[in-house]
């Protein structure tokens, strides 16, 4: 009796979430192979045509199929992920990767998203005074790139009072006031949908120091202590004026 058996190569097919990358940095996009190991056959492809443009096979790897990302391609041949270096916009599609083991093989789509790096934005104190005991201020936060959200808070310890608000995509403001002598740090941060960055400033208002008066009793002493010194300087003066003059007179009258 003869037994044959059939070997069904099984197929998985399977759709991965969206991956970001930024423009000029690398990114890499997972094969989803589980486990990693053991891979006989790896393929990435693109368009609907399926062109390939990194292959594992045999012992083999190749990921100078494509002109478009030679030189910027890493194939790992055990987790099957595949890196994209230095990115640019035109890298921003669907991509097809399919995993083979011995028995069974997976197919999945990874969609790329590529977008900008948002410059962090920029705090500037707009004015800043004591008025009743308290510290008044007004900073704004503002960012070179538009159709972006905005915030502009103190830090989570900050027990004083604040308001703030997004005047347009690229502008926000917060009014606070808080007890002086103390320093505050203000965070901005700037997001959009697949980006975020953020800058920190320390802000401080400084009491003014008390201005030393001078009383009217320590006043007077020390003005009648001037206006006798000064009558006695004047009277020696005088006195040495004088004289030589008689001194003259009485040699001449001896004569």
């Amino acid at each position: 009796m003869i037994l044959l058996f059939l070997s069904v190569l099984s197929v998985f097919p399977g759709m991965m979430g969206d991956t970001i990358g930024y423009r000029g940095k690398s990114v890499t996009l997972s094969s989803g192979a589980k486990p990693p190991g053991n891979i006989s056959k790896i393929v990435w492809s693109i368009f609907i045509n399926n062109t390939w443009i990194a292959t594992y096979e045999d012992g083999e790897l190749n990921t100078e199929w494509f002109w478009q990302f030679k030189g910027r391609l890493q194939l790992n041949n055990l987790s099957g992920d595949l890196e994209i270096q230095d990115l640019n916009k035109t890298d921003e599609m669907e991509y097809t990767v399919l995993i083979k083991y011995t028995m069974e093989q997976y197919i999945n789509k990874v969609k790329l998203i590529v977008t900008e790096v948002l410059p962090r934005p920029r705090i500037r104190k707009v004015f800043s005074v004591l008025k009743n005991g308290l510290c008044v201020m007004n900073l704004q936060c503002s960012s070179s790139v538009k159709d972006i959200n905005l915030s502009l808070e103190p830090e989570s310890s900050f027990n004083g009072s604040f308001w703030s608000r997004t005047s347009n995509t690229r502008t926000s403001e917060l009014w606070t006031s808080y007890r002086p002598n103390r320093n505050v740090t203000f965070t901005c941060t700037a997001s959009s949908v697949y980006s975020y960055s953020s800058s920190s400033e320390q802000e401080r208002c400084q009491e003014e120091v008390p201005k030393t008066v001078v009383s009217k009793t320590t006043r007077a002493p020390f003005i009648g202590c001037a206006m006798v010194f000064l009558g006695i300087v004047f009277g020696v003066v005088l006195t040495t004026l004088r004289f030589p003059i008689k001194w003259s007179i009485l040699n001449c009258c001896i004569k």
